[in-house]
């Protein structure tokens, strides 16, 4: 199905739920890890022209994926493809790059502008398709040029205006992020820094340990507390089968070993439908369901 010259990059029946935070879900049919722009366009090419659906996946923070699987071909982004590089007031990172890394790295560099994003976990591709946000900013606003690559296999270049982000989302979902370009600001490493561990430290404190099975369940709705709507609800502590929310981290899913994809599925319905009853508020899914 795809030529010699992509044999040593594929992998077929590749587990996915190593790439996930709950360690939840079935094989990839097709799997590779491209690290060139090159690759990158050669395999969706290819996988085009055989009829494969193309996914991306990332650090996998937000990420269900059913027991079924992906029949298609999975594409996890290395090499140049996860690298971040700073040249004067402009950082570069690729759509694979951990957006930790794109963070410690700007304020290393005594860029100013992304300290604030410090403990958002997934990939910088990952936090711009869906802009990701903190309170009253997003990563969006930081972007001025985008490359990437659609499923054709065909590479393009958007620049800002081309660009459009909204409320944890944009224009660019359908498309594959190969390097994202953002203008930031110049200021104090040291300051930077120190800024950067003190939002890192107020994060993990509202947050389950990262070596923990969890998940974000639903995004924080505007004006209200996932908190008092999970009270009010009385889905504070619900549970299905080996999945229950977080009693100490309102919003959060954790899992165990036995859980799968389905309880998850099933946990968060009823928690939505409960919430809507209770409220009127319909909480939208944190999770991307594969």
């Amino acid at each position: 199905m795809f030529s010699s010259s992509l044999a040593e990059l594929i992998t077929e029946n590749k587990p996915l739920a190593p790439f996930c935070w709950l360690k939840i879900g079935g094989n990839a049919r097709f799997f590779a890890a491209p690290s060139t722009l090159d690759q990158l366009c050669q395999l969706c090419t290819e996988a085009t022209q055989a009829g494969l659906p193309i996914r991306v996946i990332g650090g996998g923070s937000n990420l269900l994926v059913r027991a079924a699987g992906v029949d298609g071909l999975v594409l996890h982004l290395t090499g140049e493809l996860a690298e971040v590089k700073t040249q004067g007031n402009t950082l570069s990172a690729g759509g694979g790059a951990p957006l930790h890394d794109a963070v410690s790295q700007a304020a290393a560099a005594g860029l100013a502008g992304l300290e604030e994003f410090a403990g958002i976990p997934g990939s910088v591709g990952g936090a711009v398709v869906s802009n990701s946000g903190v309170t009253n900013d997003d990563i969006g606003s930081r972007v001025k040029r985008v490359h990437v690559v659609h499923r054709s296999g065909e590479p393009a270049v958007m620049e800002r205006d081309q660009l459009q982000f909204g409320f944890r989302r944009s224009n660019l979902e359908d498309l594959i992020l190969a390097e994202v370009e953002m203008d930031l600001s110049s200021g104090d490493s040291a300051e930077l820094t120190r800024r950067l561990q003190a939002t890192w430290i107020g994060k993990r404190a509202t947050q389950p340990p990262t070596d923990a099975r969890v998940a974000q369940a639903f995004i924080e709705p505007s004006g209200s507390s996932i908190a008092d709507l999970l009270d009010a609800a009385g889905m504070r502590t619900a549970a299905e089968g080996e999945v229950a929310m977080s009693s100490q981290f309102p919003g959060y899913l954790m899992v165990n070993e036995n859980a799968d994809a389905e309880q998850v599925l099933a946990l968060t319905s009823r928690i939505m439908r409960a919430v809507e009853v209770q409220s009127g508020i319909q909480l939208q899914p944190q999770l991307k369901i594969w």
